[in-house]
């Protein structure tokens, strides 16, 4: 017999190349839209509204109309640092609005898009600003406010596409978090700025519930009496006393550990088992101190930078970091749960310990100044930030819950399909 013939060459595949080759983790190429961004609109818009609008109190109508504000004369005291500040509050309103509006619109269309939002935005908070005895509704805001709206969103839309589409952001985005990581990656980016309000425990947020607490007239105040009676007597059992500084600074040590294992752990859920978690908390936790002691500074330039760092929030810094390296190995959904135990303890610490007679700064030395509105916005964030982290981590497990409902229902079909085949 004469030898078989060597066997063809396979015959070149019909795809292109690009889709036999390894995708790269970069995420999808060639144009997209980012969620990140539009999450960000949204949420700096809301930021924006309460700033102008706070304290949500003393409406009031004056037979002023509205709108009077735009023939207004020049208000007599204006300095350069309320004009700056107006400028760059609304910059990054306008960078936002050029990203989120990608690849839908960009350019010079986009900037001009960013301006009139921007300027309908402060023309909006200015007539509402007329109901309000505290604010002042003025031409000027709302012309420098225009003007920072236009200039970030110059600045930004040239790099639009290079930031979205094909920019290292993107891809350490796409190669970092998951897909649907936005709301979290956007509360990570808002938790420096909640620390910088002086909380009377280092990290001590969700503290909403006291204001209802030192209320007694208050329906939340009246419902915990009514449930637990001896409440206010506890509180008084445990008050802090001069002589009970180690008792103080274990507390403390508490409240710290259990924020930042919380805020770790959050962290960690939204990650991919690629990413360097342990570089982008040392970051994020490098990020709130620093802002935190600059922010203690230009306020109180008499104290020192670190004052409010005690002996007790250090060690649980110390011992929480470490605590949280051996955590961030355990499975996703353990982690979840220890994200909520150890924000749900925060949240108990700190609306039911008694008031620090050791607190570094007094709220009232802190609320003085020209920051008033951005220190209250502040303390705002302190107080939701572990609510709204753990309504992701809810919304986690109820995805997770679909997806395996999914797969379950998907399989059947799959198996019944099989079954009558063979029939």
């Amino acid at each position: 017999m004469e030898p078989a013939p060597p066997p063809p060459s396979a015959p070149p595949s019909p795809l292109p190349a690009a889709a036999t080759s390894v995708p790269k983790p970069a995420g999808p190429q060639g144009p997209q839209y980012s969620p990140l961004s539009r999450v960000g609109l949204l949420c700096f818009t809301l930021l924006v509204v309460y700033a102008s609008l706070y304290p949500f109190s003393g409406w009031v109508d004056n037979g002023i109309s509205p709108f009077a504000f735009l023939t207004a004369p020049k208000p007599r005291y204006i300095t350069d640092f309320d004009l700056l500040t107006n400028v760059l509050g609304y910059f990054p309103f306008g960078a936002l609005v050029v990203l989120a509006l990608h690849p839908r619109m960009s350019g010079g269309r986009a900037t001009l898009v960013a301006l009139v939002a921007g300027a309908l935005l402060s023309a909006c908070m200015e007539a509402f600003q007329t109901w309000l005895p505290s604010r002042i509704s003025s031409n000027i805001d709302l012309i420098t406010n225009a003007l920072g709206a236009l200039l970030g969103g110059a600045v930004v839309a040239p790099f639009t596409r290079a930031l979205i589409d094909d920019g290292r952001l993107t891809r350490l985005r796409h190669a970092w978090f998951e897909p649907h990581a936005s709301f979290a990656i956007i509360l990570l980016m808002l938790w420096p700025f909640a620390q910088i309000f002086p909380q009377e425990h280092l990290f001590g947020m969700g503290g909403i519930v006291r204001e209802w607490l030192t209320d007694p007239d208050s329906w939340p105040m009246q419902v915990l009496q009514m449930l637990f009676p001896q409440l206010e007597a506890w509180q008084d059992h445990i008050g802090l006393r001069p002589e009970d500084m180690q008792s103080q600074q274990l507390l403390e040590s508490l409240v710290t550990a259990s924020s930042w294992i919380g805020t770790g752990l959050f962290a960690s859920i939204a990650m991919r088992r690629s990413a360097p978690s342990l570089r982008i908390l040392a970051g994020l936790l490098a990020a709130a101190l620093l802002l935190k002691a600059t922010v203690a500074e230009l306020q109180f330039p008499a104290e020192s930078a670190f004052v409010w760092l005690s002996e007790g929030g250090r060690f649980a810094l110390v011992t929480s970091s470490l605590v949280l390296a051996l955590l961030l190995y355990l499975p996703r959904w353990l982690r979840a749960m220890l994200a909520m135990a150890s924000l749900a303890t925060l949240v108990v610490l700190t609306n039911v310990l008694p008031s620090n007679p050791y607190a570094w700064i007094s709220e009232q030395g802190w609320r003085m100044g020209r920051f008033v509105h951005f220190n209250s916005l502040a303390q705002w964030l302190g107080w939701l930030w572990p609510f709204l982290a753990c309504c992701y981590v809810i919304w986690r497990f109820e995805q997770v819950s679909v997806r395996r409902l999914a797969m379950k229902k998907a399989a059947a079909r799959r198996e019944a399909a099989a079954a009558g085949t063979q029939e």
